[in-house]
């Protein structure tokens, strides 16, 4: 029976306040480097939509550098040295992440500063922005609530890239009212970062979260670059990687399918809609792993396409027509005539495994991943592996655990246990449990040791199976009389169990990984990540 082609790895998040997770090791980033170069080298004969690889590549990154230092430049000083022959990658969201994200913008920093790359972040605004706000942990540490504070207002469910400032006065306040809501105090630190918010130009929410968190970055000597993937989707390259998908749209989505199949047996998914959907067929039309949408109806939608003769028609999922690309005849008119698509306001942008598959085929040396990403990028690399009949460079992943309140809280779960262990005794063995209470000095103390004695003497009588229920009956009653004498043992303990689980649901509240980067004291954070990528 042969191997699966898809090998299945547990990937977790680690679980300790200020644990890091680096796979692999930084020790083994020289060799995964040379291994990448390698298989680089080896994809020359790879052609993309009638132009070699090696050929989309170089222009693909000369693009990809120039974009990143243009739009950089436009909101902080950037005087970036740049090395056009290697090229580190990395993105997320443009959103107010917890600080496992932000820790593989920093290693992505660490990485490029030592192999002599150009690093640039890339802020992925075609992904929906969702709801505007973050949860902020409020109340007391004793009896916190966890609630959600809304940087604007709620509105459609756009792509980053859409999605404007609905009511600034809202926006403008929600620093502010974050501080004055949270349990701890934030200090200056929200304030001052929500001052550099407020004075980036952009009218995107998104853009302007990245550019304060980059210049944050900049000023502690973090010198990534930054550029929005939209920018990156406004290129020749990236079009003339759309039409070879679409050219190839079948054998795209049979290879993609069956991947997909194989990565859910391995992986023990049920889910119809994990890690990814299907691609799906309706009537004629074949769907792509893009994203399509137009100014006038900023509702992202899936990309179909229907080829009749030498024409291949832009379906959305609704059956809505973008438009139509000769693909067969001349293969720059095609790249062309998407550009006149995108003059019009038509947006066609990757979704997540093609986002990264592009990343790594054409426009970079070593791509950095959190663990999401790291998880679902088994599958791109075993559709890329058959689609394009050459591996994809190896990625490197990482995340961090940083708690809010690690300082301040301790785990209740052991006394919680050790009340209910002690509760269990007093049900069933009560003489364990008389044990224990008089080693702390119970004031019956005398009384239960006879009690014990008397248990013991009674277990060790031989007893005739006529005599087993009458010998059970009178061991119940000396179980009672120790209870009796524990009845106010009983009544702490019961209500120490409450106040106990009350306490384990507010450590499970404030024990999260998962709040703001805003929320903590920004350079205690950052000093705390960047001392995680120099973790050998």
């Amino acid at each position: 029976m042969s191997e699966p082609r898809i090998q299945y790895r547990k990937l977790r998040a680690p679980q300790q306040h200020g644990s890091f997770l680096i796979d692999p090791p930084l020790s083994e980033s020289q060799q995964l480097l040379e291994n990448n170069l390698s298989l680089i080298q080896e994809s020359d004969k790879l052609q993309i939509f009638g132009v070699p690889l090696a050929e989309l590549r170089a222009t693909g990154r000369q693009a990809l550098q120039t974009a990143a230092l243009k739009y950089t430049g436009g909101y902080t000083n950037c005087n970036n040295k740049i090395n056009a022959n290697r090229i580190f990658l990395s993105g997320h969201q443009p959103k107010l992440f917890h600080p496992g994200v932000w820790f593989k913008t920093l290693l992505l920093a660490q990485l490029a500063k030592e192999h002599s790359a150009t690093a640039i972040n890339l802020i992925i605004d075609n992904d929906l922005c969702g709801q505007p706000s973050i949860k902020v942990p409020q109340g007391t540490i004793e009896t916190p609530v966890v609630c959600p504070v809304f940087y604007d207002r709620d509105g459609d469910d756009v792509p980053f890239e859409e999605a404007l400032i609905q009511d600034q006065q809202l926006f403008e306040s929600f620093a502010q009212r974050v501080t004055n809501s949270v349990i701890q105090e934030t200090g200056e630190n929200l304030l001052q970062f929500w001052e550099l918010v407020n004075q980036s130009t952009s009218n995107h929410p998104g853009l302007k979260f990245a550019q304060a968190r980059h210049q944050w970055e900049r000023e502690h000597g973090i010198e990534n670059l930054e550029l929005p993937l939209s920018t990156v989707c406004s290129s020749r390259e990236f079009y003339r990687f759309c039409c070879h998908l679409l050219q190839n749209a079948e054998n795209l989505q049979a290879i993609y399918n069956t991947s997909l199949i194989e990565y859910r047996k391995v992986h023990k998914i049920r889910s119809s809609a994990h890690p990814v959907p299907a691609l799906e067929c309706i009537d004629r039309a074949v769907e792509v792993p893009l994203w399509i949408w137009s100014e006038q109806a900023p509702s992202r939608k899936r990309l179909f396409c229907v080829t009749s003769g030498e024409e291949t028609t832009l379906l959305d999922e609704s059956g809505l027509s973008y438009g139509t690309l000769n693909l067969e005849r001349n293969k720059e008119s095609a790249i062309h005539q998407l550009e006149v698509l995108a003059q019009s306001g038509i947006k066609i942008r990757p979704r997540a495994l093609t986002t990264t598959m592009y990343c790594r085929l054409v426009l970079s040396d070593l791509f950095v991943h959190g663990i999401g990403g790291g998880k679902y990028d088994q599958l791109t690399d075993d559709i890329a592996k058959q689609f394009f009949k050459i591996p994809l460079p190896h990625f490197q992943m990482a995340t961090a655990t940083v708690k809010l309140f690690a300082d301040q809280l301790a785990n209740p779960v052991d006394a919680l246990q050790t009340i209910e262990e002690d509760l269990r005794n007093l049900e069933f063995s009560p003489d364990k449990f008389a044990r224990k209470a008089i080693r702390n000095g119970h004031p019956h103390s005398l009384a239960l040791e006879k009690l014990i004695d008397k248990k013991l003497i009674h277990v060790q009588k031989e007893v005739a199976p006529a005599d087993r229920s009458r010998w059970h009956a009178t061991l119940q009653g000396i179980h009672q009389e120790l209870r009796t004498l524990l009845t106010n043992d009983e009544e702490t303990l019961k209500a120490n169990l409450e106040i106990a689980r009350s306490h384990l649901n507010s450590f499970n509240l404030l024990d999260s990984r998962e709040y703001s980067l805003i929320l903590f004291n920004g350079k205690t954070l950052l000093d705390l990540l960047v001392s995680g990528t120099k973790t050998p």
